[in-house]
């Protein structure tokens, strides 16, 4: 019993970081329609890059991202059919937006070792390379079909694969856990490190959720999700709603990098499974239910932690078959007007 318990809350950390990285896919799905293979690279660079942060290093994402908003806002200004005013205002807003993400990474630079500067400069340059993705790969080609996407995709993924091996090189770095030790619960040790890893996940999803519903913003999204081509004619400009579904999503996954590092340390490899059984758990929500992901990367994250202790070399291939019979329940239990 003693076994079990210590398995399942094993399996519970697991999902609730893949639960980052299928929220994070589902997001881009209902508002692209694209099934972004490159999702779990976002988790390495977020674990990397606060790495590198955490000892001393200046953000390494920073200055890409940077220099791709500025691109793309000079662009922007030339092309963009209005007066003078809104060009102006496009400039500055993303002026401020390259002064934030300098400002966090510069701050978290003249702090070394400081847990939370580190972690907030991570995630923000992270997520603030995500727009320029969705910029450079997914708006070119945003009416194209969805296999056509999906091998953009791809090619995104294997950029970012190989650019996380040209900027950190193939060896691990070790990150130290946000605090250490944990508690005795019942029969069971639990560590500090999984139990901020499950607050800070459902902090994260309970927010999700609040900022869709509450706000204007998440509403617009939400509308875009719902019908494109009707969140056009509302005049919701469906380029933006997809920018930030790609700068949201990469947050989310770059926060599940961190956690889940000083676990499994830090690696240029250590994404694309993360991603895939992120992916596996969003299957059972169709890629588009929030409720029933979560309880699918719950699910996946128990099942890898059992067979991790009963057949820990077959692993990671008992999860990824988890997608045929969930896939297979999906076809088989949709409403009728899908079939």
């Amino acid at each position: 019993m003693e076994t079990a318990l210590f398995l399942l809350v094993d399996g519970i950390t697991s999902g609730a970081v893949y639960g980052l990285v299928a929220l994070s896919l589902i997001l881009i799905y209902t508002v692209t329609r694209v099934v972004n293979i490159a999702q779990g690279e976002f988790v390495t660079l977020g674990a990397l890059s606060f790495a590198s942060i955490l000892g001393g290093a200046f953000a390494p994402l920073a200055p890409i991202a940077m220099a791709g908003i500025a691109i793309f806002s000079v662009a922007d200004a030339v092309t963009l059919k209005a007066d003078l005013g809104a060009r102006f205002r496009l400039v500055a807003g993303r002026t401020v937006w390259i002064a934030l993400i300098a400002a966090v990474s510069t701050a978290a630079w003249a702090n070394p070792g400081s847990y939370t500067l580190a972690a907030i400069a991570a995630v923000a340059t992270t997520a603030a390379l995500g727009p320029v993705l969705y910029r450079l790969s997914v708006e070119p080609a945003a009416d194209a079909s969805p296999i056509v996407l999906l091998i953009i995709s791809v090619g995104v993924y294997m950029v970012l694969h190989g650019s996380a091996v040209l900027i950190w090189g193939a060896e691990p770095k070790s990150v130290p856990p946000i605090a250490a030790g944990g508690i005795v619960l019942g029969p069971v040790f639990v560590a500090y490190q999984s139990l901020w890893i499950c607050i800070l996940s459902l902090a994260v999803m309970a927010g999700l959720y609040l900022f869709s519903e509450r706000t204007v913003t998440g509403q617009a999204i939400q509308a875009a999700a719902v019908n494109r081509v009707g969140a056009q004619l509302c005049g919701i400009p469906v380029s933006w709603a997809g920018q930030l579904s790609f700068a949201l999503s990469a947050a989310f996954s770059a926060l599940s990098g961190l956690l889940l590092a000083p676990l499994v340390t830090a690696h240029y490899d250590m994404g694309f499974t993360i991603g895939l059984k992120g992916f596996v758990g969003a299957a059972l929500g169709g890629i588009v239910e929030y409720p029933t992901a979560l309880i699918g990367v719950v699910f996946v994250g128990a099942v890898e932690s059992f067979s991790a202790y009963n057949v820990s070399s077959f692993k990671d291939a008992v999860v990824y078959l988890l997608v045929i019979p969930i896939l297979l329940w999906r076809n088989a239990f949709r409403p009728p007007q899908e079939h």
